[in-house]
């Protein structure tokens, strides 16, 4: 694998060898590229260095992109293939033919930060991730060893495309290591990857971001979100009305999720409605009669954008606790596992 900066003077680097071999066995003279957010603003130049390295036409895709879960067939009649940068493969969706998953990879040692903290570890330490630091993985694991930690990693389940790796709706990586492990170790920027792990276990878990060259723990973020998650419950208890989100993106569709809890909402006497959708939003919560939706799709919806809806958004587990199906005790964070 031979990595080069996706555009010039940037940190990120993607093997555009690989991106030429997919495009290459595919013959493709028409290629769409996915970008996340953050690299929209370099789209064009982008798109130049995807044609060059390809020889293809390249366009780019407009529509958000969310991760490895956001296929986007409704380009595949239109292109020979689609290149989504930022994301690793999700091998439980399966092959698909059209699809080059193009992971960006940060040019930035992590071992200064991990060393920062080294302090705040004890016992056996469980290490995760993100896909952008997953090639330091094994220089993260020896630097702790020889610093006298035990240092554990797991595989997860097949969602994940690599060891440690943490997604904002799969911990498996760090879960199936949970019994083993007094301390996760988690390196990568900001709180949508570790935050779910924080309120799924109740190990200490330590921050170490390297582009800030910061170390903490999520306590008080953990604290403030189950606030709110009760206060969604809450509100939700005197619903009569349910929307029950149903998402088309094939790494976020729980068809048989969303059915169940259409007919267990019904048993606790109140109506449920399945309502099919391809992005979930203000927008659409707020033109619906419903008083409150549950939501099959990524767990992060309701949890990320809690400010942004005016009526109660739930996850499953907690739409089951609104309706008295299950007890406050029995909360817990939201997965899309390989098995659903």
């Amino acid at each position: 694998m031979v990595l080069q900066p996706v555009v010039q003077g940037s940190r990120f680097l993607v093997d555009f060898d690989a991106i030429t071999l997919s495009a290459n066995r595919r013959k493709a003279r028409k290629i769409a590229i996915q970008l996340p957010e953050g690299l929209r603003i370099f789209a064009s130049e982008i798109a130049h260095n995807v044609s060059l390295a390809t020889g293809a036409e390249v366009a780019v895709d407009s529509e958000p992109c969310f991760g490895a879960c956001d296929v986007p067939t409704h380009l595949f009649g239109h292109v020979d293939l689609v290149v989504q940068f930022g994301h690793t493969e999700m091998p439980s969706i399966g092959a698909i033919p059209k699809m080059h998953f193009a992971n960006l990879y940060l040019d930035l040692d992590p071992l200064p930060v991990v060393e920062m903290a080294l302090p705040y570890l004890s016992g056996r330490v469980g290490v995760v991730t993100t896909a952008q630091h997953v090639h330091f993985l094994d220089r993260i694991v020896s630097f702790l060893r020889v610093k006298g930690f035990e240092a554990l990693t797991s595989r997860g389940d097949i969602r994940l495309g690599n060891y440690a790796q943490l997604l904002g709706c799969d911990y498996t990586s760090a879960l199936w290591i949970e019994k083993e492990v007094d301390t996760f170790l988690y390196i990568g920027e900001g709180d949508f990857h570790p935050i779910g792990l924080a309120m799924l276990s109740d190990r200490k878990l330590v921050a170490a971001n390297p582009s800030e060259m910061t170390v903490r723990t999520l306590d008080s973020l953990r604290d403030r979100i189950m606030k709110q998650r009760l206060v969604s419950i809450e509100r939700a208890m005197s619903a009569r009305s349910f929307g029950v989100l149903l998402n088309s993106k094939l790494g976020q569709r729980r068809k048989m999720l969303a059915d169940r809890l259409v007919a267990e909402i019904k048993q606790a006497n109140r109506s449920a409605t399945l309502v099919h959708t391809n992005v979930v939003s203000p927008e659409l919560i707020s033109n619906y009669s419903f008083d409150a939706f549950v939501s099959t799709a990524c767990p992060r919806i309701a949890i990320d954008d809690y400010h942004r809806y005016t009526k109660p958004l739930l996850t499953p587990i907690e739409a089951e606790i609104a309706v008295g199906l299950k007890p406050f005790s029995s909360f817990r964070f939201d997965q899309i596992l390989a098995e659903q």
